[in-house]
């Protein structure tokens, strides 16, 4: 791999929110659908990597492997740098012509938002029964030389659905071209295989985008290069790892990830020895859909006043969102019977059932509806 969670409320409870919201929903399956794949989708992410490609703690906000639902906040972190990552037709990029040819039909396009860098593309397309297969990518940034590589075999990136447990596994070869002042230029042969465990779940906090239900996947990605130097054959240089974890929500995709720097000397330990070389956040979300179905999106900024014979209900508006639906239920304990309370197109709501001394404790969720695209 080329490297909303319901608001709630109890009266006189606003101290348990987060504890009473880990208890009541543990896990989710992660789909096709909620991957960004689709021509016309984007988002932003912040990352620490800049011109000096420093490394960041994560000591305190990676996590443990678990089976026992956990927090990720990822509110805050490093923002050096803001990546877009727009999704393209394959065909319409001006590289794309070889990887179509071999079955990719889209591409995601990388960029750092106010540079002038070269775009990367990842190519793949979209099965409904395997997953997101990748065909290869074109990158500057891993080879000025040769840019272009093209898998031998199309990658499985992410299966067709996720769950906590699930496990998959694949290799691939690409080639690339080298410099060395000593040598000159040589062409390489990369064996690439990745080995993902999805080894936790719980609920992570995003900037701009609150909180979101996750799965953690952890990735092993392993690179055994061989060099082909003119009047030696090829020749194995050894073998380097990274070791990768992704973060993915329903509807958002992969909102974060933290990625170890490459290590030659054997896999990187699980705790990436409390540093990482890359730390990617998302804070802006495009993700429509392709059919009638409107996407739901994650509410940020929920509180609750309480007037003389209402509830007042308020959230932070969210860019493209066509109107909102709050629900409502008066209990988390196993199927959750969430009622409507209303649509609007603001960023309020009332409701006068809340202070009624009969009432029982009432939850809610907003959702926010982008229109379809």
């Amino acid at each position: 791999m080329i490297t909303s969670l319901a608001s709630r409320w109890a009266l006189g409870c606003a101290a348990a929110i987060v504890a009473g919201a880990l208890a009541a929903q543990a896990q989710v399956t992660i789909t096709n659908a909620d991957l960004f794949n689709q021509v016309g989708q984007y988002y932003l992410t912040y990352a620490n990597v800049n011109s000096t490609n420093s490394t960041v703690d994560v000591s305190s906000v990676l996590g443990t492997a678990s089976s026992t639902a956990q927090a990720w906040d990822f509110s805050t972190g490093p923002q050096a740098v803001t990546n877009r990552y727009d999704y393209v037709a394959a065909a319409s990029t001006p590289y794309g012509a070889d990887f179509v040819a071999v079955g990719a039909k889209v591409a995601q396009q990388l960029a750092q938002e106010g540079s002038t860098n070269a775009l990367q593309w990842l190519y793949f397309t979209v099965d409904p029964v395997k997953g997101q297969l990748d065909y290869g990518f074109y990158s500057p940034a891993f080879s000025s030389l040769q840019p272009e590589s093209v898998f031998t075999n199309a990658l499985q990136d992410f299966p067709a659905s996720i769950r906590y447990g699930d496990s998959w596994s694949g290799t691939t070869v690409f080639y690339s071209t080298e410099s060395l002042a000593s040598v000159g230029t040589f062409s390489a042969i990369v064996t690439n295989t990745t080995t993902d465990t999805v080894d936790a779940f719980g609920y992570v906090t995003l900037p701009g985008l609150g909180i979101l239900q996750c799965l953690r996947v952890h990735e092993l990605a392993e690179y055994d290069i061989g060099l082909n130097l003119e009047g030696l054959g090829l020749l194995p240089a050894g073998t380097d790892y990274v070791l990768n974890y992704y973060w993915l929500a329903p509807g958002h995709g992969m909102v974060a990830q933290i990625n170890s720097a490459e290590s030659a000397s054997g896999p990187p330990p699980d705790d990436l020895g409390g540093q990482a070389a890359n730390f990617e956040r998302m804070f802006v979300a495009y993700h429509p859909t392709t059919n009638s179905t409107p996407t739901a999106t994650s509410i940020s900024g929920f509180k609750i006043t309480l007037l003389s014979g209402a509830a007042f209900l308020q959230w932070t508006s969210l860019a493209g969102v066509s109107s909102y639906t709050v629900e409502y239920a008066t209990s988390l304990n196993g199927t959750i019977n969430w009622q409507s309370l209303g649509s609007t197109a603001s960023n309020f709501m009332l409701d006068p059932a809340a202070t009624t001394p009969s009432a029982p404790v009432r939850y809610y969720r907003v959702l926010g509806v982008v229109g379809v695209k």
